[in-house]
């Protein structure tokens, strides 16, 4: 189950769902609460499946799908009148109240096909972009004090937030600093 990601907007919806899975003795991969955290962790890990709600804080279970085509495939819980506004090609639904029996099965018919035609490595940077970045990442954490961690965390943040590779934005900043 460490190809699993939890994800609801709602904490008691999403405390169910973790003790759902853990009481079959399964620990997911991460749990989220906006569609970008999602995004941002499935693409990291290459593949997956996501087990989420109609809506997220940031996106509905549509939004997602259709971000996260071709990579993660996902299973919507939520009442029979939410799921009927949901459509995605890798978007599978199970209305509320759900079984134990349900949740399961329809949880291994996903990992499975996830296994079988999403499962992809995740994407590795070019040697040349590894080294922008290590670059970026030393400048902010001599010239700003930052750790590693924060550094890597600012990069990823402004990446995302402009909409930027996360080595175009290293070389903003290398460029920013150096001229």
């Amino acid at each position: 189950m460490d190809r699993v990601v939890v994800a609801f907007a709602n904490e008691e919806a999403q405390r169910r769902i973790l003790r759902l899975l853990e009481s079959n003795g399964c620990s997911p991969a991460g749990c989220c609460f906006s569609g970008a955290e999602v995004i941002r962790l499935i693409r990291k890990m290459g593949s997956g499946v996501v087990v989420c709600g109609f809506k997220l804080r940031d996106m509905t279970a549509s939004d997602l799908a259709a971000s996260l085509r071709g990579t993660a495939a996902l299973l919507v819980v939520s009442s029979a009148v939410n799921l009927d506004y949901c459509e995605g090609e890798t978007l599978y639904k199970l209305a509320t109240p759900i079984s134990r029996g349900e949740f399961y099965a329809s949880l291994d018919t996903l990992l499975q096909l996830e296994a079988k035609h999403l499962r992809r490595p995740a994407p590795k940077r070019k040697e040349e972009e590894q080294k922008v970045i290590l670059r970026a990442k030393e400048l902010l954490m001599d010239i700003n004090r930052m750790t590693e961690a924060e550094a890597h965390r600012f990069l990823q943040k402004r990446s995302m937030d402009a909409g930027l590779k996360m080595a175009e934005t290293a070389q903003l900043i290398i460029d920013s600093y150096t001229h």
